[in-house]
């Protein structure tokens, strides 16, 4: 067989919830079925095998990339996502950005394996590195900076102009003013409220948002 004719194979990384509700959204976007099938899923988990809706065809972390192939990191955890993603990569392995949904305002450029769930907005001239996740219904104003690996909860608000790290997580219904900075490795709790820029790798919590210290 030519590889070079071959359909375009998309592999899910996790069989897990998460993995499995990432598939049911890409059976929806207009490329399913066009531009690439998905295959199935890549987990080491045996258990996940009976409640995948498609076979679990290995591994992620020993998975030997075909020419054919994308993948799509389905990983909340930026840790957990570098961890997976690191071997494929290191083969030159090539991941897919899912923006199903997604309502991209002009300008608005982004990286590699970025996932955007349903109802997501976007102001214009954003920039998103590489495995960014936005979850649903969360607003990302104009001229926002986001780090690599970063995971933006569902309901989040990011005003206009502000600059997010790598690695940073924030939860549902946080809201971060605008023109703001929040440092590499940031946590910041649901429904916090940051007023200020938040020093690289602290937790944030409350309204206003203060560092939390784990005792």
């Amino acid at each position: 067989m030519d590889l070079r004719t071959a359909p375009t194979q998309a592999l899910i990384i996790s069989a897990g919830g998460f993995g499995r509700s990432v598939y049911n959204i890409m059976r929806s976007d207009i490329a399913n079925g066009v531009d690439w099938t998905v295959a199935g899923f890549l987990d080491s988990r045996s258990e996940l095998a009976a409640r995948a809706p498609l076979p679990v065809l290995g591994d992620p972390l020993t998975w030997r990339a075909k020419p054919h192939e994308q993948f799509l990191c389905a990983l909340g955890e930026p840790a957990q996502r570098r961890r997976f993603a690191a071997p494929l990569l290191a083969q030159g392995a090539t991941f897919m950005s899912l923006c199903t949904g997604l309502h991209k305002a002009i300008g608005v450029e982004m990286g590699a394996g970025c996932l955007f769930e349903p109802d997501v907005r976007m102001g214009v001239d954003t920039l998103l590195g590489d495995f960014v996740f936005v979850q649903s219904t969360s607003l990302i104003g104009y001229e926002v900076r986001i780090g690599d690996y970063t995971t933006i909860g569902s309901f989040v608000f990011v005003g206009g102009g502000a600059q997010i790290g790598s690695d940073v997580i924030i939860h549902p219904h946080a809201t971060i003013l605008p023109r703001l900075k929040i440092g590499a490795g940031a946590v910041i709790g649901a429904g916090a409220v940051v007023m200020a820029d938040v020093p690289p790798g602290v937790t944030m919590i409350g309204n206003p948002a203060k560092i939390f210290r784990f005792k």
